[in-house]
């Protein structure tokens, strides 16, 4: 999946490196990231970390350069793309919304 942040597009891979890298390095569980923004915001930088290195692109940022491209009101678009990349019940309970 591919996001755009300031104006610079990012590939997203959620694989098994990024959920390492985020749990490992910033103390991420998954299983318990809520609508913290911040973990939201780094597990996306994971993220776009692993698609950099699966594509063989370079990727030069480190986690506060990256926080430093979400707007605020690109928040709710991350949270989308979390769901949907992850499958998770923000995308399942919008199903289910939609279906009742």
């Amino acid at each position: 999946m591919k996001i755009e942040l300031d104006g610079k597009q990012f590939a997203l891979r959620c694989d098994m490196l990024a959920l390492a890298r985020a749990k490992r390095e910033a103390g991420i569980d998954i299983a318990e990231i809520g609508e913290d923004v911040v973990q939201v915001g780094t597990l996306v930088y994971f993220m776009a970390a692993s698609g950099a290195k699966k594509a063989g692109v370079p990727f030069k940022y480190e986690v506060d350069d990256f926080l430093a491209l979400i707007a605020v009101d690109q928040l709710g678009y991350l949270t989308g793309v979390m769901s949907a990349i992850m499958g998770g019940e923000g995308e399942k309970k919008a199903k289910a919304k939609a279906k009742a």
